[in-house]
């Protein structure tokens, strides 16, 4: 897959049905991003380190974890290509990351500079419209994510997760799923028994 066919999918990805935006007039303004491959293993961003890109990946998976002051990891979420990534508090304020995102798979994506980036997109017909769409999911999911924890059991929050993501049930590591439902391995070992997973 060459640039051409990632610009291709990025401008798709942030085009409104109403409004689409197009290749052309995405590349008048000088917004070519920078096509880079990651390693499995390796990171996007760091966590207490400047992230001022975003990511648009269009091959492999990700995970959004932190480290907590003891050294224990924390999976906060996972998204798998195509979709966007980045830290919005990092981008938007200038400040570091509060969390580190790593390849859990070979990862290809185009990287912007999101200042420069949203400064120009954010004239253009469509573009806001369709941003603005992926910020109210983002909410959506953190908002149902947040209930689940108080109103679903652990039980429920697995069965949640291979239903929202059946292509890394498989793929990625159970302690890291564990991580990011909130239990132990050995607690989710001990469901996955019961379901005969």
């Amino acid at each position: 897959m060459n640039i051409q066919q990632q610009l291709d999918g990025f401008v798709a990805f942030f085009s409104d049905e109403q409004k689409p935006l197009s290749v052309d007039s995405f590349e008048k303004f000088g917004l070519q991003g920078k096509l880079t491959h990651y390693q499995k293993g390796a990171l996007l961003m760091t966590q207490g380190c400047p992230a001022p890109n975003l990511f648009f990946i269009t091959q492999g998976y990700v995970r959004y974890f932190n480290v907590s002051v003891e050294g224990k990891e924390f999976t906060q979420s996972f998204a798998s290509a195509p979709s966007i990534a980045g830290s919005t508090r990092a981008m938007t304020r200038n400040t570091p990351a509060l969390f580190s995102i790593e390849a859990l798979d070979e990862v290809i994506c185009l990287e912007f500079e999101w200042r420069n980036f949203f400064s120009t997109m954010k004239q253009q017909p469509g573009f806001l419209e369709a941003y603005c769409q992926l910020l109210e999911n983002l909410f959506i999911k953190k908002e149902e994510r947040e209930y689940a924890f108080a109103h679903h059991s652990a039980e429920q929050r697995y069965l949640d997760f291979l239903d929202r993501n059946p292509e890394l049930s498989n793929k990625v590591p159970l302690k890291m799923i564990a991580s990011h439902i909130g239990i132990t391995p050995i607690a989710l070992s001990r469901i996955r028994r019961k379901l005969g997973v």
